[in-house]
């Protein structure tokens, strides 16, 4: 699929969005926001978008155990529900609601980010004049949790080949396979990690002198598009805080 906006147009707009999430007080605009995050990549089709908000699974226990929190422990304000002990306020409830709802929008745009590989952004920060060392860091890091998450996946798919059910473990088992595994995982992102920076090294990423490409990007007129939107999205919700 062609891409319409330039790279550093679609960083931008995510930078955006989870920016405003942090800012925005509000859970009606929240909600609007998280909205434009999930519909992000909208050109990849309605299954893609649904998938999107089934990938929201992965931290919907975080998500739960943070409102929760606020739920029970912020006690300012108007009280809405008294069971026993337990009095839930309006203020909890605005709480809860932010931060499952900020916490969404970060996730959304943190999978966005993730679909963009070490070309791309360095296609979209060589236009500012950034070094290719960050475009690299920043590249690593964007791709650190989904590799963690598909390594660990990889890693509990092959104990279940080998007839290991860790759903029957005792507890204590349970613990020390999670630690190995997660060891595991952690030590081949970081190989992985290397063997792209040497492969990098061989280019001659750190050479001096006019730099060449095989892939040269331009911005466009969707690009232009893209900065009204921006700004456009800043006039409406910065205004209103």
């Amino acid at each position: 699929m062609k891409r319409w906006l330039h790279p550093l147009s679609y960083i931008l707009i995510c930078v955006l969005y989870s920016s405003l999430a942090i800012i925005i007080k509000r859970p009606q605009q929240l909600v609007w926001l998280f909205f434009l995050a999930w519909t992000l990549d909208w050109r990849e089709g309605f299954q893609a978008l649904a998938q999107r908000l089934f990938r929201l699974k992965r931290i919907i226990w975080l998500l739960i155990s943070i409102m929760l929190i606020q739920l029970l422990f912020v006690r300012t304000g108007e009280v809405l529900l008294t069971l026993g002990f337990i009095r839930i306020h309006v203020a909890g409830l605005q709480m809860a609601q932010l931060l499952g709802l900020r916490l969404g929008i970060i996730f959304m745009v943190a999978g966005s980010l993730s679909k963009l590989d070490f070309t791309l952004y360095r296609a979209a920060f060589s236009k500012i004049r950034l070094p290719e060392e960050l475009s690299f860091m920043i590249s690593y890091m964007a791709h650190l949790i989904p590799q963690l998450s598909a390594g660990f996946r990889v890693q509990m798919r092959e104990l279940k080949l080998r007839g290991i059910n860790i759903r029957k473990l005792p507890f204590k088992q349970k613990l020390e396979i999670y630690r190995i595994l997660s060891i595991a995982t952690v030590a081949d992102i970081i190989l992985h990690g290397s063997k792209q920076a040497i492969a990098l090294e061989m280019r001659g990423f750190r050479s001096v002198g006019e730099r060449s490409s095989l892939q040269t990007l331009r911005f466009g007129v969707y690009d232009l598009l893209a900065f009204v939107w921006v700004l456009m999205l800043i006039a409406v919700f910065l205004i209103e805080l």
